[in-house]
């Protein structure tokens, strides 16, 4: 069974452990600034000894933020308030206190509340968590309820050590592979290389091997050849490989035996999101197409479980707080045919042969409003199909609307939501890409950008 660890997971089991309401109903102070609300956490209890608390901005240099007196720290999920200050909007990237400076970006916005969750051990300031997301994910990494990267130093392809250290601070992606595997690593290879192309340079790209018996330096670097990859290929003892994939579930291999596994961790280290299927790589780099097995050619000319680098690219940015979770792909789009604003009839089978776009939208939401003039532009400057689903609203409400943005796209109307429950859709907007095969190449939660839509445009182009 494939295992997959969603970023909107985490969501869920926040909601349930009424995490995500902590901050509600806190106001911002009524002269324009924002609120930086400061909390103390630990894994089984601590203390912090009287300090100054500052915060850093590039322009400003260090502030003076609040002073924290001697104070007992609780366990996770629980929390010391320390501090709730009234700070003014922009961007800032750390705080000083006790003699450590910890970094992150923290983003206050005027009249809303920034928490910021500091971890402390033995005493000490260990890590910062800024944003709701990050503040949840600290507290559930304290509790031991997230896996995080191991402490690990191997041996990469030119001999180098890389070390846990080395990589601290960056959103990381990982995968399993062994040179000799004639299947699915060379795919897993291939999505590392697509996400090389596709995501910033702060991002760090690794695979670790399952093979220590043959996977020496030297053989790492004649894949790196083969497959033209320029990021780290690790290795190191049965011993050391052991250890780090231990937590991952993922066993040693030999000849083509294997565990496959792909993971997304933020920049703490802590796993964001994992896959262990066989991925829709579409294509391999370099000279790797010559070492497939027929099952590996199979693989590769399928859509495997349905997910691709541009789903990979969506959990990047959103581990890096910059964008949503996608939902995955995979499966047959779901037929349907409905009315049209304009009169007539609409439905899937009439693209079909082509790829297209499906977006779901409704009045009432804010995100839409800025997104459908971007997704009609670039869509059509990719010379795919696009048709938006009008949620719930009346006709009339949503030509007014559309006219007002100056978007034209075919629409489909969709008065009781069938059409929405269809393809799961339970917030506004959602973005369905529905490959030339009639497949689903991805599902993406919430407002979209450039950065998304190329990547998810290019999958559906080849």
């Amino acid at each position: 069974m494939r295992l997959r660890a969603l970023g909107i997971g985490v969501v869920a089991v926040l909601a349930a452990l009424g995490f995500l309401a902590a901050f509600v109903g806190i106001k911002g102070p009524s002269s324009g600034g924002g609120v930086l609300l400061l909390s103390l956490s630990s894994r089984s209890g601590d203390r912090l000894g009287d300090t100054q608390v500052l915060i850093h901005s590039a322009r400003g240099g260090w502030s003076a933020l609040a002073h924290v007196d001697n104070v007992t720290i609780p366990a996770a999920p629980n929390t010391h308030k320390a501090a709730q200050a009234d700070v003014a909007p922009g961007e800032y990237d750390g705080l000083r206190l006790a003699g450590r400076d910890l970094a992150a970006p923290i983003r206050v916005t005027a009249g809303q509340v920034e928490p910021v969750l500091v971890a402390v051990s033995g005493g000490v300031p260990q890590d910062l968590f800024a944003g709701n997301q990050d503040y949840n994910n600290g507290l559930l990494g304290l509790q031991g309820r997230l896996k995080q990267l191991p402490d690990f130093a191997l041996t990469d392809q030119d001999g180098r050590q890389v070390t846990r250290q080395s990589v601290a601070g960056a959103v990381l992606v990982l995968a399993a592979f062994h040179t000799t595997c004639h299947d699915t690593c060379p795919l897993y290879t291939s999505i590392l290389f697509q996400l090389h192309q596709r995501v910033p340079a702060s991002v760090r790209l690794l695979e670790v091997s399952t093979d220590a018996a043959v996977d020496t330096p030297a053989a790492l670097r004649e894949y790196q050849g083969l497959a033209g990859t320029s990021w780290p290929l690790l290795t190191g003892s049965a011993e050391q490989l052991a250890a780090f994939w231990g937590q991952f579930g993922v066993q040693l291999s030999g000849a083509d035996s294997h565990t496959n596994f792909l993971g997304v961790f933020d920049a703490h280290g802590y796993l964001h999101h994992f896959e262990t299927g066989i991925p829709d790589a579409g294509s391999v780099p370099g000279g790797l197409s010559t070492v497939l097995s027929t099952e590996g050619i199979k693989e590769l000319r399928g859509h495997g479980d349905g997910w691709d680098a541009a789903a990979v690219a969506d959990q990047v940015r959103a581990a890096a707080n910059l964008g949503s979770p996608s939902a995955g792909g995979g499966g047959v789009a779901a037929g349907f045919r409905v009315n049209t604003l304009r009169g007539g009839k609409v439905g899937l089978d009439d693209f079909s042969g082509e790829p297209l776009v499906l977006n779901f939208w409704a009045t009432s939401c804010a995100p839409c409003r800025q997104e459908l003039p971007l997704l009609q532009r670039e869509v059509s400057r990719a010379k795919v199909q696009l048709l938006l689903v009008d949620e719930r609203d009346s006709e009339s409400a949503a030509r007014a609307f559309l006219g007002k943005l100056e978007v034209n796209s075919p629409v489909a109307s969709d008065p009781d939501g069938a059409v929405g429950r269809l393809y799961g859709v339970s917030v506004l907007p959602v973005t369905v890409f529905i490959r030339a095969d009639g497949t689903i190449e991805g599902k993406y939660l919430g407002q979209t950008d450039a950065a998304v839509l190329a990547d998810h445009l290019a999958a559906l182009t080849g």
